[in-house]
C-alpha cells in the first residue's frame, strides 16, 4: 500500500517505527529537562545521562519513575487545608451562621 506511491528505489518506513521515534524524542527531551532542573550524586550523575540516552523510551520512563518515587520520599505529604478537614456547612461563612 505504502510501496506503490513511493518512488523507485526509496525505502518505505512502516508507520509504528516513525511514532516510535517521535515518542522517544519526546521522551528524550523530557526527561532531560527535568534532569537538568535535579541535583544527582555523583555516581549516579553519569549512570543516569547514559540509561535516558542510551535505553530507548524505557530509560527515560525508568527515570521518571525513579525520580517520583524520590521526590515523594524527601518531601512530606501536604497539609489539608481548611476546606478540606470541615463539613461544607462549617466552612460556608466561617462558622458564625446560626444553625437552621
Amino acid at each position: 500500500m505504502l510501496a506503490e506511491g513511493a518512488p523507485a528505489g526509496s525505502v518505505t518506513v512502516p508507520w509504528w517505527l516513525r511514532f516510535g521515534v517521535l515518542v522517544y524524542g519526546v521522551l528524550l527531551v523530557a526527561a532531560f529537562m527535568i534532569y537538568a532542573q535535579t541535583t544527582h550524586q555523583r555516581p549516579w550523575n553519569v549512570l543516569w545521562v547514559l540509561v535516558i540516552a542510551f535505553v530507548p523510551i524505557l530509560g527515560a520512563l525508568c527515570y521518571f519513575v525513579v525520580q517520583s518515587v524520590d521526590y515523594r520520599r524527601q518531601n512530606d505529604k501536604p497539609v489539608k487545608g481548611r476546606a478540606e478537614t470541615m463539613a461544607p456547612e462549617e466552612y460556608g461563612a466561617g462558622g458564625s451562621e446560626a444553625p437552621r
